[in-house]
């Protein structure tokens, strides 16, 4: 896609790399960013995008943000799984003129969390006391002081604000946008943070998704593995427990891998699990796989963050050799995503020497 190659090299900022991109080359997106403030309309279009912008007289680094004659009216800021920081969102309030907008592109299952967090940081410096209120067309809107306004959406509904403001004139753009778009669904996929909080409480309503997207990198840096052949697609199994799982064959043997809710606990402080269908292990190789699964297990349990927890691995005789696979609290994105990887060689290296 030639708007990360073009521009962009952090894989968090490609989507708002892209959107400064089509807000410098496309009058219907610089309307829609401009429609968000009480900018006087005719000055919509003369808005002047950059990204990244940081100044002398302006606090914190927006990701994007649309200005004129010197007065900011626009700040985009795009979140998937990161963490608010300290400017967030008061002192890019403060930084926008009266009737200015900041506004928060994030994945639609983050979106009620997200408002209850920034609501909570404007109230706390004093900056309002609004709460958030849907427009009924897919924004969450709150009113600060001077007239701001702090607006939260998903990339979906933005996006599709621009096809609508295009219809019929623009047929590049609506192909740039269809590439941000996909652009768009593959990160919210790819991106996940965890904090020690979601780790230790488990499932909840905003916990649930992000634990299947990070099974779901850990399905893909299985499937990108040689080693290991997927045998079907992940699928939710409710079978003496419920699972979303997918299967692999490492070799002779028939190893499973995904997220599996009921154990999701303080005890267990991950979503991801594995395991190994002992009856399928060769006799010969019975003796020697139990012993180098239990050293494994015991390895990857030891080195996670949650040292005081114990991991019993599964007795010999057990249909099911399984066990948790960590996940580091207060990481980036890009570092769940390495130690993910890591784990899941790590696995692979134990299955493989049985091979």
């Amino acid at each position: 896609m030639h708007l990360v190659d073009q521009f962009v090299t952090r894989r968090e900022q490609v989507a708002t790399w892209g959107l400064y991109y089509l807000a410098r080359e496309y009058a219907p997106v610089r309307q829609v960013l401009g429609a968000l403030s009480a900018v006087d309309p005719a000055d919509r279009d003369r808005l002047q995008y950059r990204p990244e912008a940081a100044g002398p007289d302006t606090r914190g680094r927006p990701d994007l943000v649309g200005e004129r004659g010197g007065q900011r009216w626009v700040v985009v800021e795009g979140k998937f799984w990161a963490k608010l920081t300290p400017a967030q969102p008061c002192d890019y309030l403060r930084d926008v003129v009266e009737g200015g907008v900041v506004l928060f592109l994030c994945p639609s299952s983050r979106i009620e969390r997200l408002c209850e967090e920034l609501a909570a940081r404007v109230r706390q410096e004093g900056l309002g006391y609004d709460e958030f209120t849907a427009d009924g067309t897919g924004l969450r809107v709150m009113t600060t002081s001077g007239r701001r306004h702090l607006v939260v959406t998903s990339w979906p509904v933005l996006l599709r604000r621009i096809r609508l403001a295009a219809v019929g004139d623009y047929g590049q753009l609506d192909f740039e946008v269809e590439q941000l778009e996909g652009l768009v669904g593959r990160l919210e996929r790819e991106l996940v943070e965890w904090s020690r909080a979601e780790l230790e409480q488990g499932v909840t309503r905003d916990t649930f998704r992000k634990a299947v997207t990070t099974a779901e990198l850990l399905f893909d840096g299985l499937k990108r593995d040689a080693r290991a052949a997927q045998a079907g697609n992940p699928t939710w199994v409710d079978r003496n427990g419920v699972y979303y799982r997918a299967r692999y064959t490492v070799g002779p043997l028939r190893f499973y891998a995904g997220y599996e809710p009921e154990q999701w606990c303080p005890d267990s402080p991950t979503p991801l699990t594995f395991g190994i269908w002992s009856p399928d292990v060769p006799e010969g190789l019975k003796q020697p796989l139990h012993r180098a699964y239990r050293d494994f297990a015991a390895r990857i349990w030891s080195g996670s963050e949650f040292p005081q927890l114990e991991f019993t691995p599964a007795p010999e005789g057990a249909k099911w050799w399984g066990g948790p696979i960590p996940i580091a609290p207060d990481r980036s994105a890009d570092e769940t995503r390495s130690r993910l990887t890591g784990a899941v060689a790590g696995l692979l290296d134990t299955l493989a020497a049985f091979g």
